[in-house]
């Protein structure tokens, strides 16, 4: 694995706060967009997390179970358990929540409530969380192979 690469991550980080800022304000308002804005804080973070890190070619595509994978196969047990369920819950609001074909009646907005966007907002807090911890890890050990070295 090549050097921690922390403006790489933290560029990819800011954007995926601007979505879950967004995420956050619409919840009563915009619940399907919502929803969306949750997968993509997500999807922005751990592809952060992974460009950060020189795996460019892992962090393609717009899948959160795929990606989560990724992201757990590269960090192994320094990535937290449990975090596929909430990837693929995520992942299902990329299309769905915003385009109104996706459904057979109605607009996007008509199929989701507040709830929903609480539970995607929960979903992305958990997968970003678990990228800012691995980020901190990572800071400190560049920072401990620094002072040793």
């Amino acid at each position: 694995m090549v050097a921690f690469d922390e403006p790489e991550l933290e560029r990819w980080r800011r954007q995926a706060q601007v979505a879950l800022d967004l995420a956050s304000s619409a919840t009563d308002t915009a619940r399907s967009w919502s929803c969306f804005l949750c997968e993509q804080g997500a999807q922005l973070a751990l592809k952060g997390l992974l460009h950060a890190v020189g795996e460019h070619a892992g962090a393609w595509g717009h899948d959160l179970g795929p990606l989560e994978r990724q992201v757990a196969g590269v960090f192994g047990d320094d990535w937290p358990d449990g975090l596929i369920e909430p990837a693929m819950r995520l992942g299902r609001h990329y299309l769905p929540a915003r385009y109104p074909d996706a459904h057979p009646t109605g607009a996007p907005e008509d199929r989701y409530t507040a709830a929903d966007a609480r539970a995607a907002h929960d979903d992305a807090e958990a997968l970003v969380g678990a990228v800012d911890a691995v980020a901190s890890a990572l800071r400190a050990a560049d920072r401990d192979a620094e002072s040793n070295g």
